[in-house]
């Protein structure tokens, strides 16, 4: 496995571990449950080959015997709670944290089945009430542990997106088409209206720190795969921002996102930023156009030059991505209203970004370590101590980065 020691892949050995150690401090504490029994039992399909589990299911069941609860590999079908379903579908909701907050799962489940479609996870039986809060608060500590599968070919195939991430390759754009719900679109652009004060009237940054819905959007599975599989793992957020742009002309003009990069750019992608339609975009939205294929010429557009442009047209809840130099402009608006985004702009974790990083160990309490990792809490930069580098780390960094990259080329060239 490659993970930091104190991480762990969903349901692997040391996940399994961990979560034993949890039930056997927590359960004494416990003692309303003493003599009530129960157990609960779980099976997902397509795991990722590098776990190494018997035909790639994974299992694992909680039984608790009225006094001391274990944890085994083995699947029990009479169990009083068993879930089925998809592993990577599990576990997006294994990374879940707010099991016993009212409508955080809910939420959750939206999402999942927005991606996966429903049948995706199913659930039979259920908990007393004693029973079902001990294995929600097991479930949050461990969603603040589980890190994301690290076989990126794998993650793309099982979310859908594996032409996507080529053709990012090939044209230096995709869309993710329904990415969130119409319903999660929907809490978002209310919660930046929320946040955009009357001052505010086109942009604004941080907005990573305006809500919850911030911290749900930017690790959406599907998004973040794509710049997993453009910028490496350890991409940092460069910057989250909302633009609220109403009727009228576009008033960015063509450009490219490098910032003082200089020519020719980089033959790998340095940024890449994910837009997200919080309303339909059609051409009179006044959508983001792009130029295909322009991050072949690594190089920005001249002063007055002209490029056949695509507008990007999206139903609501989709994200547009673009990266290594993609020549794009914001279109004109002839529709009314205003047309609300949010913009995931990543770097490479060997980059700077606009926004100071803010590392709130509440927002990390709250969310699992795929968010520490894009505020950098993963790598060794800025780790220097009385000791040197932050050795752990790098080398973790290292491993991480090499088998991404072996698992994207066998994803590109379609083998494995």
């Amino acid at each position: 496995m490659i993970t930091l020691p104190h991480h762990a892949e969903f349901l692997s050995d040391r996940w399994l571990e961990a979560a034993g150690q949890w039930l056997d401090k927590n359960i004494p504490n416990r003692p309303e449950l003493r003599g009530q029994p129960f157990s609960v039992s779980e099976r997902f399909e397509d795991a990722p080959p590098h776990l190494e589990l018997e035909d790639d299911v994974a299992t694992w069941s909680v039984t608790f015997d009225g006094e001391k609860a274990s944890v085994s590999r083995a699947f029990k079908a009479d169990a009083d709670v068993v879930i089925e379903g998809v592993y990577q579908a599990a576990l997006m909701a294994a990374q879940t944290v707010g099991a016993i907050t009212p409508g955080v799962m809910a939420r959750q489940v939206r999402e999942i089945n927005n991606i996966f479609g429903k049948g995706a996870i199913n659930q039979r039986g259920e908990l007393a009430q004693g029973a079902a809060q001990v294995m929600g608060l097991l479930h949050d500590h461990m969603a603040r542990m589980t890190v994301e599968n690290p076989d990126i070919a794998h993650r793309a195939r099982a979310l859908g997106i594996a032409d996507n991430v080529r053709e990012v390759e090939e044209k230096g754009y995709t869309v993710l088409e329904n990415a969130i719900s119409p319903e999660f679109a929907d809490e978002v652009r209310e919660a930046t209206l929320r946040a955009l004060l009357p001052h505010h009237h086109f942009q604004l940054q941080w907005m990573l720190y305006h809500g919850v819905e911030f911290e749900r959007l930017v690790q959406n599975p599907q998004l973040m795969t794509l710049i997993d599989a453009s910028l490496g793992r350890g991409a940092c957020i460069a910057s989250i921002s909302s633009i609220k742009k109403g009727p009228g002309p576009g008033v960015i003009p063509m450009h490219t996102d490098y910032s003082m990069v200089p020519e020719p750019y980089p033959e790998f992608a340095m940024t890449g930023v994910g837009v997200w339609a919080l309303e339909d975009w059609t051409v009179d939205a006044g959508p983001t156009w792009i130029v295909p294929g322009s991050h072949k010429l690594r190089r920005g557009p001249k002063p007055g030059e002209q490029a056949e442009g695509v507008p990007i047209e999206m139903p609501k809840g989709s994200v547009v991505y673009f990266t290594h130099g993609v020549w794009h402009w914001q279109g004109d608006r002839a529709a009314p209203g205003d047309r609300v985004t949010i913009h995931s702009h990543f770097n490479r974790g060997i980059l700077r970004g606009l926004e100071p990083k803010k590392v709130d160990v509440q927002m990390m309490h709250r969310n699992p370590p795929r968010l520490g990792e894009m505020l950098g809490e993963d790598d060794w930069f800025d780790k220097l101590n009385e000791h040197g580098r932050d050795q752990l780390r790098a080398g973790y960094m290292m491993k991480l980065h090499d088998f991404t990259n072996k698992r994207l080329e066998a994803l590109l060239n379609a083998t494995g």
